[in-house]
């Protein structure tokens, strides 16, 4: 399974990144990215369907006392933003590997495996 950062829905989304990158994998997400993703204030409304769409294909991890405590965690240690401190702890929690194109805001998090699908 992946976890897909909220910029990785956006580049769906908006065409960045094809769908196809993503295909024939189990993909999940933290739901704090929904809330990122469909709160975005520009986003349009084409956007939204479209993001709607892939969230109900994806399965959602929801933001338990486990990774409440490792973002915790991560938050004491490291210079991080409360999203990126759930959406590293959920993958760390569920031994998953996190797909995110700011690949730089996660490197300084042992044992976390991160992809970058943007880059060759």
């Amino acid at each position: 399974m992946i976890v897909l950062d909220t910029n990785i829905f956006i580049y769906l989304a908006n065409g960045t990144l094809d769908v196809q990158a993503v295909k024939s994998t189990d993909l999940a997400f933290p739901s704090i990215v929904k809330i990122e993703a469909l709160g975005y204030a520009q986003i349009t409304v084409a956007e939204q369907s479209y993001l709607e769409a892939l969230f109900a294909e994806c399965q959602q991890l929801e933001l338990e006392e486990s990774v409440i405590q490792h973002a915790i965690s991560l938050r004491q240690q490291n210079k991080i933003s409360l999203g990126d401190s759930i959406v590293a702890a959920t993958a760390l929690e569920y031994d998953c590997e996190l797909w995110t194109a700011n690949d730089k805001d996660f490197v300084r998090i042992e044992g976390l495996n991160i992809h970058n699908p943007l880059q060759p």
